[in-house]
């Protein structure tokens, strides 16, 4: 299992908020990134956007993965004030 840190970015009308996240995966991060980002708000979004960039729609927010970059374990374990996402 691969250690990553990532960003879910949530659209607030004009206004935008990166959350940096902590996760763990045997998958390919970004689908795993994404699939967290259309679950982010505790619903499944539905599916928005304009098929570029993975977008889900919470009726006042829009959620989508950001950037992520894989670290080693001894750096996921000490990152303790950002938040582990598991699914």
């Amino acid at each position: 299992m691969k250690h990553y840190i990532g960003e879910i970015e949530t659209y607030f009308g004009e206004s935008e908020v990166s959350t940096m996240i902590k996760f763990k995966t045997d998958e390919h991060p970004e689908e795993h990134l994404d699939m967290l980002a259309s679950t982010f708000w505790g619903i499944d979004g539905s599916q928005a956007g304009d098929g570029t960039v993975n977008m889900y729609d919470f009726g006042d927010r829009m959620t989508s993965a950001g950037r992520w970059q894989e670290v080693d374990a001894d750096t996921y374990d000490k990152l303790k004030i950002i938040a582990e996402l598991n699914q």
